[in-house]
């Protein structure tokens, strides 16, 4: 496996249904089935959805698409907390069969929130909860005692929504400590750090959002222990020639830092699981013009 494709494996999650596409279920659902079967499926992870519109979900699956016949898809479901016991029978009713849940996510608040949730959320799927990133050392040790997983926004359709990049830089440096994997969550369409419109409406406000090669690599370093310090470097790196593949691509290199396709594989096994953006087609646009695939 070249390096490359170690740090890409499976990395987005495709949550088309979400802003700033806001796609119907229909548009959704067609979009991931012709990206499962395109040039980079393998690049292709779940489908997530929020939990109240699962039922909307399996019908527009089983009359647009699929069957037993063909690859399961693996499903994301998003929780609302005002809604939790509706939201925990559409994922029980749910007919798991060529479409299945693999993880459940859901945002809290505060750490006596997310003990409820995670009480009662099934405990099959992998269960990621999304927190702002200087509260996640108060929640990490729920998350070790109950096996979950940290979920991390990296972005939004505002420039608040946005964290510094010393704040991603301290939650990877926690959650590493602890190795309590992550996933993250939305501005993350493009591989590295740029300005760009936060929306897909005519005359956007723009904002510099995170890359994801800056954020998955810096998850990779604090993975091995690196400092804090050259995690916020990673992270404000904007230079796309800054990061070079070498080795007859088995090493990714920048700065003073190299990492190889063996340490990538296993801190995105273990730590760095993926991210979810409403697109796939602008990451491997912005990838191809890196001459990255």
């Amino acid at each position: 496996m070249s390096v490359v494709q170690a740090l890409l494996s499976r990395l987005i999650d495709y949550a088309g249904l979400f802003p700033p596409a806001s796609l119907d279920m229909e548009a959704a659902v067609r979009n991931y089935q012709r990206y499962l079967t395109g040039p980079h499926a393998w690049m292709l992870g779940n489908f997530i959805v929020p939990a109240a519109r699962l039922p909307e979900f399996g019908e527009m699956f089983q009359a647009v698409c699929c069957d037993e016949q063909e690859n399961p898809w693996t499903v994301s479901v998003v929780c609302a907390g005002e809604s939790l016991p509706v939201d925990l029978q559409a994922i029980h009713d749910f007919p798991q069969g060529a479409a299945f849940v693999t993880s459940l996510e859901f945002k809290a608040a505060n750490v006596r929130t997310a003990r409820a949730v995670l009480t009662a959320l099934p405990r099959g799927p992998v269960r990621y909860v999304e927190v702002a990133p200087d509260r996640v050392q108060r929640l990490l040790p729920l998350l070790v005692s109950s096996s979950a997983r940290a979920k991390l926004r990296t972005g939004g359709v505002t420039e608040a929504a946005i964290p510094s990049p010393r704040a991603i830089a301290q939650f990877l440096t926690a959650c590493a400590q602890e190795r309590v994997p992550f996933k993250a969550t939305a501005g993350l369409h493009h591989p590295i750090r740029s300005a760009h419109p936060l929306t897909y409406d005519f005359g956007s406000a723009e904002a510099t959002m995170h890359g994801f090669l800056n954020v998955f690599l810096a998850a990779t370093l604090a993975f091995y222990g690196s400092t804090e310090d050259a995690l916020a470097a990673t992270l404000t790196e904007q230079d796309p020639e800054a990061f070079r593949l070498e080795d007859n691509d088995g090493v990714i290199a920048w700065h003073d830092q190299r990492v190889t396709s063996d340490q990538i594989k296993r801190a995105r096994r273990e730590f760095a699981i993926s991210f979810g953006a409403c697109s796939f087609t602008e990451p491997i646009d912005d990838l191809k013009a890196m001459e990255w695939l």
